[in-house]
Formats: structure tokens, sequence, C-alpha cells
């Protein structure tokens, strides 16, 4: 190589990571710092300021044994991620094989479907729990239909609080669902619906025959997003319920949270933030595992 020739791959390369460094520096201050110090901080008691006291597993002995609260917290998280998904999926897909039909107004109910995703979590929040209210709308119809016994505190009894907030965040993320079922169903050659209809296949026959089975790739990936992004609740929990009554919709999110913010213990908010972690991995490697997602990736 020239002189010149290595004069210039040198000034090359010197303008390439100059316009790199920002980027490079960003992700090492606001992604990779806060991920090592989030590993480190479990084993520290720290109140946000001043300096921490290592204490070890102390944290994790404390969560484990002594927290009333975290195994609620867990298992609600659990069950809101499972029934949140299940849910979600299976109305996302309805709705978008009612829109794929192109029955009249089709677009108009496509928009009106995906509104409900643009609305912001707190907005929805705030309008179910006016909703939910013991004077509210739902109670009100139901005493207007003589169903006064069916009538209650819908977000202040144990054992509604949590079906409430998991059919509130269904009620919204379905339209979320929606989108991808539906741009996988307009990918799907018309020559396929067409010779079923030849051979006289019924429009829920072609559903179950040809649309499931050929969107198999996008059931897999939509519910891997659900399972991970329902897992990480807390603004929907926070707004209805903050937790409450009595704990019954108290969630990992919500329970960090408390821990960090209002309790100001940030190391043992840490290993709550730490067993989200934990689980969300086990969560998703079991679900990989079990539907084929890693091929399904590979063939998209």
């Amino acid at each position: 190589m020239t002189r010149s020739a290595r004069r210039r791959y040198l000034q090359e390369s010197a303008t390439f990571y100059a316009f790199m460094l920002p980027a490079i520096l960003f992700i090492l201050l606001f992604i990779v710092y806060p991920m090592i110090h989030s590993l480190i901080l479990p084993f520290f008691q720290w109140k946000g300021y001043g300096e921490a006291k290592f204490i070890g597993l102390r944290n994790f002995k404390t969560m484990f044994t002594e927290d009333e609260y975290f195994w609620t917290a867990l298992k609600n998280s659990v069950l809101f991620s499972l029934s949140g998904t299940v849910g979600t999926v299976l109305i996302g897909f309805v709705l978008a094989v009612f829109v794929d039909l192109k029955i009249r107004f089709w677009r108009m109910y496509r928009f009106f479907f995906f509104l409900t995703v643009s609305v912001s979590v707190v907005i929805t929040g705030l309008l179910w729990v006016k909703i939910l209210d013991p004077f509210g709308l739902l109670n009100t119809v139901l005493g207007y239909l003589n169903l006064a016994h069916l009538q209650k505190v819908w977000l202040g009894d144990t054992s509604t609080a949590m079906p409430a907030i998991i059919l509130t965040a269904i009620w919204q993320y379905s339209g979320f669902t929606m989108i991808f079922f539906l741009a996988g169903m307009q990918s799907i050659d018309e020559e396929i619906y067409e010779s079923a209809m030849i051979d006289g296949a019924s429009k829920t026959r072609r559903v179950f025959s040809i649309t499931i089975p050929l969107l198999k790739h996008v059931f897999s990936v939509v519910t891997m997003l659900q399972l991970i992004f329902s897992f990480k609740v807390f603004d929907q929990v926070w707004v209805m319920t903050k937790g409450g009554p009595a704990g019954a919709t108290e969630v990992l999110g919500t329970h960090l949270y408390t821990d960090a913010f209002r309790l100001i213990r940030f190391g043992y908010a840490s290993v709550i933030a730490f067993i989200m972690f934990v689980v969300a991995i086990i969560f998703s490697s079991v679900y990989i595992k079990i539907s084929g997602y890693t091929r399904t990736i590979q063939r998209i």
C-alpha cells in the first residue's frame, strides 16, 4: 500500500469512527452500564443515593422467605401473561378473519378495531375504571336489564379485580395482533381459496384448513411478542388498582415500583427486576422449544 493510499485509508477510518463514536457512547452509557449495574445491585443495600452496602444474598433470602407479596405478584404476572396472550391472540385472529372477508364497511371496522391500540394505556385504564365503578356504566346497564344480582364492586372485589384488568388489556391490544394476522392473510394466494371453494369448502372450513395452517408462523411470532409484553405489565395495573385490593392485582412490575420509589429500596427492587428477567427468559425458552419459533424465524 502506497503512502497516499494508507493516508486516505486512515482518514476514512477516522471519519467512520468519529461518526460512530456518539452512538457507541450512548449505547455504553444508557444500555450497557445500566445492564451491568442492575446485575450487581441485587447484592447491595442502596437507597438510590449515598454509599451502597454489600449484603450478599440477603435480598434474595428476603424475597423468597419474608416478602408476603412476592409470590402473589409472581402468580398474578404469570396469570396475566398467559391469559392476556391467549385472549389477544384468539380475538385478534377472529377480528382479522372478520375484516379479511371484506364485508361492507370493512375498512371502517379495521380502523375501529385498531383504534384501541393507539389510545394511551392511562386513558384506557381511567376509562375502564369509570365503567367498572360501583355506579358506573356496567352496573347501570345490569340494573336496567334486571340483573342487579350480578352487580359488583368490580375493581374492589378480590375475586373480580384481576379478571377485569386482564379483560381490559385484551380489549385494548387485540387490535395489535389483528394487524399481524391481517397482513399474513393478505399474503396468502387467492388461488388457494378459489380452489377450495370450487371443491365445496365453506368459509369456516377454509379458515381451519387453509388460513390457520398457513399462518402458523404468524401465530408463533405474535404469541412470543405478547408473552414477553404481557409479563412486563405495569401501567395497566397501576392506573386501575395500584395492585389492590389487598394485593389481589399485585404484579411484579407494581411490586418493583413500590419497593424502588415508595419504600426507597433500590437494591431489593433490583432483585425483583432480576427475577422478572429470569422468568421471561424461561418463558421464552420453553415457548421456543415447544412451538418451533426458531424454525419459524428462519423461514421468514
